[in-house]
């Protein structure tokens, strides 16, 4: 019997992802992926108590790896530029489509989201210009929080211009040279 359940909550939950994809949070039909997974709309409410619930059971899996991401791979001491780039890439292409349900949602969980990473981004260049020991360097004690906004913005196009890893991986590369390479030098 515990297949069974297990099998329904899976086609639910990949049928939300396309649900949650295509049509983002607000125009998502709790109806459309009860029918594109094959079972009664009933059914749904045995295992997620509304639409926010399931959406939740959708995002919250890459909260948490994006959490862990950051703390584990992102600008780690002794990883280089390029090798956090490959692991960026990595990270965004096996979680595209949570991460392109998180933005199509415009829900407080991509608020949440946007702000846990831009923040966790910001802490690490505050980290690297603190330990370059350029911070007094700085004026502006948002110039981490400025620069993580604007990286992030360009990891995303670059991710979701770019189909090819490679390609993405060399992109995302220059971009965080450009952004993070030889901050010891770039503040004198």
């Amino acid at each position: 019997m515990q297949y069974l359940k297990d099998t329904v909550r899976e086609k639910i939950y990949a049928a939300a992802i396309e649900e949650f994809k295509t049509f983002g949070y607000q125009e998502a039909s709790i109806r459309n992926i009860a029918n594109n997974a094959g079972i009664s709309l009933g059914n749904i409410y045995r295992y997620y108590q509304n639409k926010e619930a399931l959406y939740i059971a959708v995002v919250q899996p890459l909260m948490e790896s994006v959490k862990e991401f950051v703390d584990t791979k992102f600008f780690v001491d002794g990883a280089s530029l390029k090798e956090v780039a490959s692991y960026v890439v990595e990270f965004m292409d096996k979680h595209d489509d949570e991460i392109v349900i998180l933005r199509r949602g415009n829900t407080d969980y991509y608020r949440t989201f946007s702000e846990f990473l831009e923040n966790a981004t910001a802490r690490r260049i505050q980290e690297g210009i603190t330990h370059n020991q350029q911070a007094e360097k700085i004026k502006n004690p948002k110039l981490a929080t400025i620069i993580a906004r604007s990286f992030l913005h360009c990891l995303f196009d670059i991710i979701y211009s770019t189909k090819d890893n490679l390609t993405r991986t060399e992109y995302v590369e220059e971009v965080m040279v450009f952004y993070f390479g030889h901050l010891d030098t770039r503040l004198d």
